[in-house]
């Protein structure tokens, strides 16, 4: 490869062009970022591990290409989050000491969909550890495996959680895509916080089979990526139904996601807009980014956000973890059975949780059986809260299509709901952090969605990070 070919800012369609007219090759592109990996990673902290045979795989993809194939990821390097499981040389470590020695040997099924649609698994992303579920007060980013992970903007500023790896590493150019999970605001919070673009699905969109669990009511996974289009190519292939997994059984027919990067399709839809407190500096970017969406033909709408005032209901989670975890525990090799052998294994290593693991321990003390009359209860009033009577009614109410927030505001009650949310990445403040908007639908909205963030993503170049 010429040192002087350029592949920073490298999108699927470039990549795919590169190939087709011999300007490089799979192999080339995925030397390219594990050199920039070799280079910053030290620093940054994103990768938790590389794939020893991401190179081969390269090659594999460069052969196909060669023989006529045309797959939507072929070639295309992609960094998976550590708490989804790869088969292989890759382990599966959620960024605990724990697990530091736990290979899967299976791919998650979101991860087989990327194989069987040509991806090169360019290794594991960090995280903040258990995704940001075993103590109070962690860092963003932090684990034990992996260490703290950087803001690629700047040393000082959040990097976001808990796929904080997964979006400092496209930030930073060291893979063309990142598959990141929510459980609340877990993929929208890094990706504004580090200027790119991340999807995270409607709950049911894309299969959880794999994926160490958080809470089976709000848990999802999604692309992480420099722009919409990749991150819509992305979610073309992983999402789909999953026997295994029976929020996933019903999916509304539409168009392929791709159609919908069309900024015509846009024009008349009606956007719902809020007006939140924000500084001089964030509500001057707001406004103009508003004024974007008006040129574009989007119909604003001026909204109020239901009132969240009685969404703290945390101990769902703890409920859902604990009965997650000891099933996923069960269906491993690990030599843990239940949520207390992983504590009293802390215990006995307590160098490697120095913020301690009282999120475990709330959630170890509750049954796991989910029968009791507080969780029950609790869990119908957040769908009531969250959706029925809360984002669902305000999109009746007002005929939208979607929503606008700067940043990542609301995103939990979106999280709680099930609902969709797309961050742009828009502008740098002064401080040096970014500042994106947020786009939130309505369950299983992902077009609508898409139709609005490409019309306002056509407006706006992404910052790019000093790296």
């Amino acid at each position: 490869m010429s040192e002087t070919l350029n592949l920073m800012e490298l999108t699927i369609e470039t990549a795919h062009q590169g190939y087709k007219e011999g300007t490089f090759t799979a192999r080339e592109v995925t030397a390219f970022y594990l050199e920039r990996i070799a280079e910053y990673n030290e620093t940054l902290r994103a990768v938790i591990q590389v794939n020893p045979d991401a190179l081969f795989e390269a090659e594999a993809c460069d052969r196909a290409f060669r023989r006529g194939e045309r797959l939507p990821l072929l070639g295309i390097p992609v960094l998976i989050k550590d708490n989804v499981e790869t088969a292989g040389l890759l382990k599966t470590t959620a960024g605990a000491k724990a697990l530091e020695h736990h290979f899967a040997g299976r791919d998650a099924v979101l991860v087989q969909k990327l194989r069987d649609n040509g991806a090169v698994i360019l290794g594991k992303a960090n995280l903040s550890e258990w995704a940001n579920f075993l103590a109070e007060g962690m860092m963003n980013g932090w684990s034990a495996v992996g260490g703290q992970t950087k803001n690629p903007y700047g040393d000082n500023l959040d990097v976001g959680g808990s796929s904080s790896g997964s979006a400092s590493a496209v930030a930073a150019n060291l893979t063309l895509l990142a598959i990141g999970s929510e459980t609340s605001g877990s993929i929208i919070h890094p990706s504004v916080h580090n200027s790119i673009v991340g999807i995270k699905p409607t709950v049911g969109l894309v299969s959880r089979s794999g994926i160490i669990p958080i809470s089976r009511s709000q848990d999802t996974a999604g692309p992480m990526a420099r722009t919409l289009r990749d991150a819509v190519v992305a979610l073309e292939v992983i999402a789909g139904p999953d026997p295994l997994d029976p929020a996933t059984a019903v999916q509304p027919a539409g168009p392929p996601y791709v159609t919908c990067l069309d900024e015509r399709q846009a024009v008349g839809m009606r956007v719902g807009y809020v007006k939140p407190d924000l500084s001089e500096e964030e509500q001057s970017y707001y406004d103009k980014a508003l004024a974007h969406l008006r040129d574009s033909g989007v119909e604003l709408v001026s909204v109020d956000l239901p009132s969240d005032a009685t969404l703290d209901q945390g101990d769902i989670l703890y409920h859902e973890f604990k009965l997650g975890i000891d099933a996923y525990l069960a269906s491993t090799s690990l030599p843990f059975q239940t949520l207390g052998d992983i504590i009293a294994w802390n215990e006995e290593h307590p160098e490697s949780i120095p913020y301690g693991q009282e999120t475990f321990k709330k959630a170890n003390m509750l049954s796991g059986r989910l029968v009791e009359a507080t969780y029950v209860k609790r869990r119908l009033e957040d769908v009531r809260l969250a959706k029925t009577d809360g984002l669902d009614q305000l999109f009746s109410k007002h005929q939208l299509h979607g929503l606008v927030l700067p940043h990542d505001l609301n995103y939990d009650m979106a999280a709680k709901a099930g609902h969709p949310t797309i961050t742009i990445p828009y502008a740098v403040k002064q401080s040096g952090a970014p500042f994106g908007l947020s786009f939130t639908g309505t369950s299983f909205s992902e077009r609508d969605l898409i139709r609005i963030a490409y019309a306002f993503e056509r407006h706006v170049t992404r910052p790019l990070p000093p790296l």
